[in-house]
């Protein structure tokens, strides 16, 4: 019998097969436009290869770093490296929850869930399904996690 996911005992952070489907989804932009930019110059090519390289790493350490714990009045973000961000959410104020699956992301048994709020949204990419079903139903019944 599987077991419920534990909302009150455990925060949220992207699976590492997430993470790494985020990557792919980052480079493979770079990967399409890579031909064009070494069919105008070998060192431009190679050029535009680092920086989508570095910018590949830098969504990895993103996903890397973030948390989302709910509590019994919010929903609470925690995200960044370098400038560590704490994003409280009133859960009075969430309005709706998305779970958006991929075959990707299905494989890798993730999901990205997106909240929205009046005048903002947030997106916790490559959380486990179950953590973001059992966030989703929390948000949106209005229950009381304690």
């Amino acid at each position: 019998m599987e077991q419920p996911f534990d909302l009150a005992a455990s925060a949220v952070i992207p699976t590492p097969r997430g993470r790494a489907v985020l990557c792919v989804w980052a480079a493979l932009p770079g990967v399409v436009a890579a031909p064009f930019l070494f069919w105008q110059g070998f060192w431009l090519g190679c050029g535009f290869c680092a920086v989508w390289a570095v910018l590949v790493f830098a969504v990895w350490v993103r996903a890397c770093s973030l948390v989302a714990t709910l509590g019994s009045r919010t929903l609470t973000l925690y995200l960044g490296v370098a400038f560590p961000v704490e994003r409280v959410i009133p859960r009075h104020s969430i309005t709706s929850a998305l779970i958006f699956r991929t075959p990707l992301l299905r494989l890798a048994g993730a999901c990205v869930l997106l909240i929205f709020t009046p005048g903002m949204w947030a997106v916790l990419p490559g959380v486990p399904l179950e953590a973001a079903d059992a966030i989703s139903a929390a948000l949106l019944a209005g229950e009381n996690v304690s």
